[in-house]
C-alpha cells in the first residue's frame, strides 16, 4: 500500500510543471522505508534471527533518494510544499478513517490483534495490553469500533454456544504457569471467561480450568486465549443416587476412608471444593437421582446405574438403588466408619442431626461409632444413603412361622431352613416329630441379634443387604439348639411308655423353655405347637396306633356315659318342674272353681271318655254295669285314694260323691288341709 501511494505522489508530482515537485514524495518514500528497515529487523529478533543483515536495501534506497529530496527542497516553493503535503495528509486521513472503521457482525465477536508496536514482555503472545499480539479483550458483536489500519487486524469468530445438555469445560492457552502440585487451574473472577483481560491481570493459570461454562447459553469468549469443549452434564435417574470421587485436591491423611465435607453446590463450584480444602478420593456427599448436575469431569468422576458396569469391582447398579425397607422389616444399619466402639460387639449409640444416617459427615462429627447400629431404619422408609459408608440388614419384624421338618432345596433362604425333622431316641426306638414355632422380632431387639449372629457379607461395600443369614443362625443356634437340648434330656430318662403318655407335659413344659430363652433375647413367642410322634419301626407305628385307638375309645365311652347322666339329670329335672306346674295349675284352679266344682269337672271329663255301647244284646249283666258311668265313676274314687295315700284318711272313710250337706270329701294333697268350696 505505500508504494501504490508512493507511485500515486510521484505520478502527481510528475504531472505538475512546479520546482521541487518531488520533494513530498522523497520525503514520503524515506520514510516509509525507514519504517519498514525497523519492521523487518524486529521481527528477526523476534524470530531469533540475527538481524545484522536486515535493512540492507532499504537503507540503499534511503541512501538514492536523500540528494534527490534534498536538491528538490532547496528548489521547492513552500507554499506548494505546504499544499502537496496537505493534500497527502487529507488523502490518508481519509484512507485511515475508511480502513479502521469495524462493525462486528451479530452473534459473533472480533479477535484483535496488534502487529505493530512493541511486545510486553510477560504477555508476548497474548496480552491484556494494547502492545503487540492478540489482545485478550475483544470486539463486542453489534457494536462499531475504529482501530488503526495496519497496525492492528481484526478477525471475525462466532460466539461461544453451549448446548442444552451440556456443559463447557475451558482451556486457558495462556496464563500463569499453575503449580506442579495441581492438575487444575484455580477459579480466576473474568466473567465466566468473557473478559480476558481481567483473567491474566488476575492471575489466570493455563490448563484446564476449575470453572466451567453452563448450559443453554452463549458467551463471548476469546478462542485466542481460551479453548472450550462441550461434554455432557451428569444425569442422576429418579430413585437412584451418585457416588463421586475427586481426582483433585488435597491428599487425604492416612487412616481416613473418606475427605471430609464441602459445600460447594453438589460439586458443581470447583473452586469452592478446592478452595474450602477438598480432598481426593470418595466423597460422602451424594448426588440425588431426578437431577442433572453441572459438574467438571476434570475434578470429578462421578458413578452412576448408568455407567457403573464400565467401572469394574464390586460396585453393582444394586448399590446405587434407593435404600428401602418394606412394611414387616426394619432395617438394622451397620456403618463402615466412625470411632472405634469400646468393647466387641457393642451396639452404637444415638446420634444426633445425621437425619437416618443421610448426612454421614454429621454422624462422624457428632462421635458416632463404626458398627451395628441401635437406631434403626424403620418399615416403608425410602432415603438415599452412601453405599461406602452405610450397609442395611433387612430383620423380619412380620410374625415368622418356623418349622421343624424336612427341608428342599428351595427353601435354602428361610428363615427356619437349618430346622430339620426332630428325631429322638428313646429305649433305641428313634421317634420323629414335628414342630412349629410362631415368634416376632420387635425392631428394637434386631440389632442385638445382627450384632451377635453377623451376616454372610464379605466385602467393603454397604447398601441394601437381604441376606437371611443372621435370623438363620439366630433361630439355629438358639432356638434349634434349645428344642434339640430338652428332647434329648428326655428321652435319656424315659421309656417309650412314659414319652408318649407325657405329650401334653412335654409340650407346655417346651414352650415354657422356649419362651425364657427367646425373651433373654427380647424376641416375643406367640405359640408352639407340637405334633404327633412317629416311630422309625413301622411295628412301633402299629402298636403305638391301636394304644392311641383304644386311647380314643375310652374317651369316647367316656364322653357317651357323661351324656347319659346329663340326659338323666334333665329328665329329673324336668319331671320336677312338671309336678310343679301341675300343682300350680291345679291350686289356681281350686282357687277359682272351689274344690268340689274342681272335682266334678274332672269326673265329668273322664266319664266322658268312658266307652258307651251303641248296642247291647244278651249276656251276662256284670259286663253291662262296667260300662256305665257310675261304675266308672267308683274307678275313678278309687284312683284318687291311691293317689293320695299320704293324706289324713282315718279308718274305713272312704270319700263319698256328696255328703249331707253338699260338700265334697277331697283329701288335701302334700299335708294341705281340706278347703271347702263355695255352694253350688
Amino acid at each position: 500500500m505505500n508504494l501504490v501511494v508512493f507511485l500515486i505522489g510521484f505520478g502527481v508530482a510528475s504531472s505538475l510543471d512546479v520546482p521541487g515537485r518531488f520533494a513530498p514524495v522523497g520525503v514520503f518514500g524515506i520514510v516509509v522505508l525507514a519504517r519498514r528497515a525497523v519492521h523487518r529487523r524486529r521481527q528477526r529478533e523476534e524470530h531469533g534471527e540475527n538481524p545484522g543483515n536486515s535493512g540492507c536495501v532499504e537503507a540503499g534506497l534511503i541512501m538514492a533518494l536523500l540528494p534527490l529530496t534534498s536538491q528538490q527542497l532547496t528548489k521547492a516553493d513552500p507554499l506548494i510544499f505546504f499544499l502537496v503535503v496537505l493534500a497527502l495528509v487529507l488523502v490518508g486521513a481519509a484512507f485511515l478513517a475508511w480502513h479502521g472503521h469495524h462493525t462486528v457482525p451479530a452473534e459473533h465477536i472480533g479477535i484483535v490483534r496488534r502487529v505493530h508496536g512493541a511486545s510486553h514482555p510477560e504477555f508476548r503472545h497474548i496480552t491484556p495490553y494494547n502492545t503487540r499480539g492478540v489482545l485478550a479483550r475483544t470486539l463486542l458483536p453489534d457494536r462499531s469500533s475504529w482501530l488503526m489500519p495496519k497496525v492492528y487486524e481484526i478477525e471475525f469468530v462466532p460466539r461461544t454456544r453451549v448446548a442444552e445438555d451440556k456443559i463447557g469445560l475451558v482451556t486457558a492457552k495462556a496464563g500463569r504457569i499453575r503449580s506442579a502440585n495441581r492438575s487444575l487451574a484455580l477459579p480466576v473472577a473474568c466473567d465466566n471467561f468473557q473478559n480476558g483481560q481481567a483473567f491474566l491481570l488476575n492471575g489466570g493459570e493455563q490448563g484446564k480450568q476449575v470453572d466451567t461454562l453452563a448450559h443453554g447459553q452463549s458467551y463471548d469468549i476469546n478462542t485466542k486465549l481460551f479453548e472450550v469443549k462441550q461434554v455432557d452434564r451428569v444425569h442422576v435417574p429418579p430413585g437412584t443416587i451418585g457416588l463421586v470421587t475427586a481426582k483433585a485436591g488435597r491428599i487425604r491423611p492416612p487412616g481416613r476412608l473418606f475427605s471430609p465435607h464441602v459445600e460447594c453446590e453438589n460439586f458443581q463450584n470447583g473452586g469452592q471444593f478446592l478452595v474450602g480444602g477438598g480432598e481426593q478420593g470418595r466423597q460422602l456427599t451424594l448426588l440425588q437421582g431426578g437431577a442433572y448436575y453441572n459438574i467438571n469431569p476434570a475434578l470429578f468422576e462421578v458413578v452412576t446405574v448408568d455407567n457403573v458396569r464400565g467401572q469394574g469391582g464390586e460396585l453393582t447398579a444394586q448399590h446405587l438403588q434407593d435404600i428401602s425397607v418394606p412394611i414387616g422389616y426394619t432395617g438394622v444399619v451397620i456403618t463402615l466408619d466412625g470411632a472405634e466402639p469400646d468393647s466387641s460387639g457393642q451396639l452404637g449409640p444415638l446420634v444426633p442431626g445425621h437425619q437416618g444416617f443421610q448426612l454421614p459427615w454429621e454422624f462422624l462429627r457428632n462421635g458416632g461409632h463404626r458398627g451395628v447400629q441401635k437406631e434403626t431404619l424403620r418399615e416403608g422408609t425410602v432415603c438415599s444413603l452412601n453405599p461406602y459408608f452405610v450397609r442395611v440388614v433387612l430383620i423380619p419384624t412380620r410374625l415368622l412361622i418356623l418349622e421343624w421338618n424336612d427341608k428342599t432345596t428351595a427353601e435354602s433362604r428361610n428363615y427356619d431352613a437349618h430346622l430339620g425333622r426332630i428325631t429322638v431316641t428313646v429305649e433305641g426306638h428313634r421317634l420323629f416329630v414335628d414342630m412349629s414355632q410362631t415368634l416376632q422380632i420387635p425392631p428394637e431387639s434386631a440389632p442385638v441379634l445382627v450384632s451377635k449372629n453377623g451376616g454372610s457379607q464379605t466385602t467393603g461395600l454397604g447398601g441394601l443387604d437381604r441376606d437371611p443369614l443372621p435370623v438363620q443362625r439366630f433361630v439355629e443356634r438358639v432356638l434349634g439348639a434349645i428344642v434339640a437340648s430338652y428332647f434329648n434330656e428326655i428321652a435319656a430318662a424315659a421309656t417309650v411308655g412314659e414319652f408318649l403318655e407325657a405329650y401334653a407335659e412335654t409340650r407346655t413344659d417346651l414352650a415354657s423353655q422356649v419362651r425364657n430363652a427367646l425373651q433373654a433375647w427380647g424376641v416375643e413367642v406367640r405359640n408352639t405347637t407340637l405334633g404327633e410322634f412317629r416311630a422309625e419301626d413301622p411295628v412301633l407305628n402299629e402298636i403305638l396306633k391301636r394304644a392311641a385307638h383304644e386311647r380314643l375309645r375310652g374317651e369316647e365311652l367316656e364322653w357317651e356315659l357323661a351324656n347319659a347322666e346329663r340326659e338323666d339329670a334333665i329328665d329329673r329335672v324336668r319331671v320336677r318342674a312338671e309336678s310343679r306346674r301341675m300343682a300350680l295349675e291345679l291350686r289356681a284352679r281350686i282357687d277359682v272353681l272351689g274344690l268340689n266344682n274342681v272335682m266334678v269337672l274332672e269326673m265329668l271329663t273322664e266319664i266322658t271318655k268312658a266307652p258307651v255301647p251303641q248296642f247291647i244284646g244278651g249276656g251276662d249283666l256284670s259286663a253291662y254295669l262296667e260300662t256305665q258311668p257310675i261304675a266308672r265313676l267308683e274307678e275313678l274314687l278309687d284312683k284318687m285314694r291311691s293317689l293320695h295315700g299320704d293324706a289324713a284318711i282315718t279308718g274305713d272313710a272312704r270319700p263319698s260323691l256328696t255328703k249331707g250337706d253338699g260338700q265334697a270329701d277331697i283329701p288335701a294333697q302334700g299335708g294341705v288341709q281340706d278347703v271347702s268350696g263355695d255352694p253350688g
